[in-house]
C-alpha cells in the first residue's frame, strides 16, 4: 500500500504527545512530517520544513512525527537546530501503517475538513515549495522562498 493520496480522509491515527498523552488532531489545516532520527533524507529536509514551520506559524498547525523515542528525537531536533511541536509513533508504527508509509520523510499536508491536500514522499524541492506558499497564504503572508541562496543539495550519483 503507497502512502494515502490527496483526497483521501487522513484517518485518525493513534500518536502520542511529548507528554504520552494521545494526540487529537486539531479542526484547522496542518502538516504532518514523518521522520526517522537516523534517515539522512530526513536530516537534509528538517531545517526546509522548520522553515515551512514559521512561514505558517500564524495559520498552519505543523506537527513533526518521529518514529524514534523522545531522546533520540530531542537530540536530532537540537543538533539540526530545529523547533517543532512533536508527536510520536512508537514501534510497531501503527499510525505509519495506517497512513501506508513506506519511506521517511513523508509530509501529509491535511484541510480543515480533514482530506488530505497534499502528501510528499521523499525530499521533492517543488512539491514542498508549493506547501511554503500555502503556510504563507494561511498565515496571511506573501510568498516567501524555502529555498535560498547558498542551500546545498546533494550530489546523488547512481550506482
Amino acid at each position: 500500500m503507497a502512502a494515502l493520496e490527496p483526497g483521501e480522509v487522513f484517518p485518525a491515527i493513534a500518536l502520542q504527545t511529548e507528554s504520552g498523552d494521545r494526540f487529537v488532531a486539531p479542526a484547522a489545516e496542518a502538516l504532518y512530517g514523518f521522520f526517522k532520527t537516523t534517515c539522512p533524507t530526513s536530516e537534509y529536509a528538517w531545517p526546509h520544513f522548520d522553515r515551512i514551520r514559521r512561514i505558517g506559524e500564524k495559520g498552519l498547525r505543523t506537527f513533526a512525527v518521529s518514529q524514534d523515542d523522545r531522546g533520540q528525537t530531542r537530540e536530532f531536533h537540537r543538533r539540526l537546530g530545529v523547533e517543532f511541536e512533536t508527536l510520536y509513533d512508537p514501534a510497531p508504527w501503527q499510525a505509519s501503517a495506517a497512513l501506508g508509509l513506506t519511506n521517511v520523510p513523508t509530509f501529509f499536508l491535511v484541510a480543515g475538513n480533514g482530506r488530505i491536500r497534499e502528501t510528499v514522499v521523499g525530499f521533492q524541492r517543488p512539491r514542498l515549495e508549493g506547501i511554503a506558499r500555502r503556510a504563507a497564504s494561511l498565515s496571511g503572508r506573501p510568498p516567501v522562498r524555502l529555498f535560498r541562496i547558498g542551500d546545498q543539495i546533494p550530489l546523488i550519483v547512481p550506482g
